[in-house]
């Protein structure tokens, strides 16, 4: 608990002494304010229009002013206070249209940053310490930043990949549409398997161990539902263990690779829209869809579940068990580490595992809290679980289970497999999962559909680009806030605005998938870069703003040929 009082700094401004820990502390500087505020203010030189600024602290707000003076209505500003005396001082007088003030607690700060920052903006952020907050507050600054830190690889992770596959991407879901009538909905599963254990198998390091034990006690396995990657189904079945679901998300052609001698399977196989083409196509068994993008595309489908997304087959895994009802759910083989100085189980290496990168490893906790070493993506495979744990706790009574020896997993305390495989709690037999196939999608409607679409706006982008052209042309002076709103240069202009949108916005859109947010973000990047002082004068420019959407809508052009072509 700390003692607030509000004082005087040498220079005149108003500043917050508190007392934490028994030292007394001035959250800005008692000697000169002015600095502290002056250098805020020199942290924001080059804030783009569309800048997300962090600000940790906020002490007796005298910085305000400035701060607004150097901002635009289209930024917007997060103001992190750990002091929650002092956030209720200021909670009902800061709050404005593009200002917010947030008591530091670290799960409300991580679901902020998740729900703000995205694939668009994460190379748009401005961070700043205000005063003493750093070394007043340093826990939970370096908190903070650790969280935005992850955030930023989750958003940069994810257009990286974007550009990567977006060929295979769209490629898959073309053929997965064709595949989704002969299969049955996760819906149909949903409570299942009601407080049956499952058992995920991943193939990290311990695998090799966890399989021995799994096979010792082999009779005792049909209590569990066991699901398994399209990397470990081998693995299980060539140790005469038959998993109970297999599931697959991966778009790359080694997915397919790695189940080639087991497409006559029976055991159901579960697969979402991008999903490799190959691999569904001539997997034999049922199947069963996991709606991610065609629950947000076809009406008829806008009740249909989706999976947590974690980065890792492992996280699909888990959620599927749960929205199965399983209880507890047993994690096997989820190492999230070089457990004994391994990458991947023996029983489940490829040939691609051959380039794995052992540079740049960190050190984090085992299950005996011993130092282990990993990588940054498998220490975020870990980190996205305990996000997936803690974020389901509030609605599920569900409890996690930690047989592997590798990284510690909040939430998932670890045990021996044994001991679970010889518990006398799991005794209820495992339902299999009877097929349901009750979607009725008329693929080439929704292909036609989307050709159309691309056709529509490939037409609409070459008329934009006629009009912008047309318009700057003119060099027409008179800014966009003092034309009339009857001229016809203004008509015309809003019309491509109009356009913009209705691409955007549209439902359709999000077929385009990977294409359309690495269109996005480029288009971003290349010619929407104004500043924060720049943004009245150029945002009432006729010809700055002319000639960006020129660029926007040559570039779409580009971007929607790319797309038809792969028809």
């Amino acid at each position: 608990m700390c003692n607030v009082e509000r004082c005087k700094s040498k220079d005149g401004y108003s500043v917050y002494k508190i007392e934490k820990e028994d030292k007394q502390y001035y959250l800005g500087d008692n000697n000169n304010y002015k600095k502290n505020i002056d250098d805020l203010i020199i942290n924001m030189d080059g804030v783009l229009f569309d800048s997300i600024i962090f600000i940790f602290g906020i002490d007796t707000a005298e910085y305000i002013d400035d701060l607004k003076s150097n901002i635009c209505n289209y930024n917007k500003v997060i103001i992190i206070e750990p002091n929650e005396e002092i956030y209720g001082v200021h909670e009902a007088n800061i709050a404005k249209a593009n200002i917010s003030l947030l008591l530091y607690e670290e799960e409300i700060i991580e679901g902020v940053l998740n729900f703000i920052v995205n694939y668009k903006n994460f190379n748009r952020l401005h961070v700043h310490c205000f005063g003493n907050y750093e070394e007043v507050y340093k826990e939970e600054y370096n908190k903070f930043i650790e969280l935005l830190d992850r955030r930023y690889e989750v958003a940069s992770s994810s257009i990286s990949l974007d550009n990567k596959f977006k060929k295979i991407f769209f490629e898959n879901m073309v053929s997965n549409l064709y595949q989704i009538n002969s299969s049955s909905p996760l819906n149909s599963y949903i409570g299942c398997n009601k407080n049956i254990p499952a058992i995920i198998v991943s193939a990290g390091p311990s695998l090799d161990k966890n399989i021995k034990t799994m096979l010792e006690y082999k009779d005792n396995l049909k209590n569990f539902f066991i699901i398994a990657g399209n990397r470990t189904m081998g693995t299980l079945i060539r140790n005469g263990i038959s998993p109970n679901l297999i599931i697959s998300i991966d778009p790359a052609p080694i997915n397919h690779e790695m189940m080639k001698d087991y497409l006559n399977s029976s055991v159901p196989f579960a697969f979402y829209e991008y999903s490799n083409k190959d691999l569904v196509n001539e997997y034999k068994g049922e199947k069963i869809y996991i709606s991610q993008l065609f629950s947000k595309t076809i009406e008829d489908f806008s009740n249909l579940s989706g999976t947590y997304s974690g980065g890792s087959v492992a996280h699909t895994c888990i959620d599927t068990a749960r929205i199965m009802g399983c209880n507890p759910i047993i994690l096997v083989g989820q190492d999230c580490a070089f457990t004994y100085g391994n990458h991947h189980s023996k029983n489940a290496t490829f040939n691609i595992d051959r380039n794995v990168d052992n540079r740049n490893l960190i050190s984090i906790k085992d299950v005996y809290q011993n130092e282990i070493k990993t990588t940054k993506t498998l220490d975020f495979f870990r980190i996205k679980i305990e996000e997936y744990i803690r974020l389901i706790q509030d609605d599920d009574e569900v409890k996690f289970i930690n047989v592997s020896y590798g990284a510690d997993i909040e939430g998932a305390p670890h045990k021996e497999l044994e001991e679970v495989l010889k518990s006398s709690d799991y005794k209820k037999s495992v339902e299999i999962l009877i097929p349901d196939k009750n979607i009725k999608l008329e693929a080439n409607k929704i292909i036609d559909l989307i050709y159309k679409h691309i056709n529509t706006f490939i037409e609409k982008s070459e008329e934009c680009i006629n009009i912008c052209n047309e318009l700057l042309a003119k060099n027409i002076k008179e800014s966009l806030m003092d034309i009339d709103e009857n001229d016809e240069n203004l008509q015309k202009f809003l019309y491509v605005m109009e356009v913009i949108d209705d691409f955007e916005f549209s439902q359709t859109s999000y077929y385009l998938g990977s294409y359309l947010t690495k269109f996005l973000f480029d288009i971003r990047q290349k010619y929407f870069e104004m500043e924060a002082k720049d943004y009245e004068t150029l945002s009432s420019n006729f010809n700055y703003q002319s000639e960006t959407f020129l660029n926007y809508f040559q570039e779409l052009n580009i971007t929607l040929k790319e797309l038809k072509d792969l028809f």
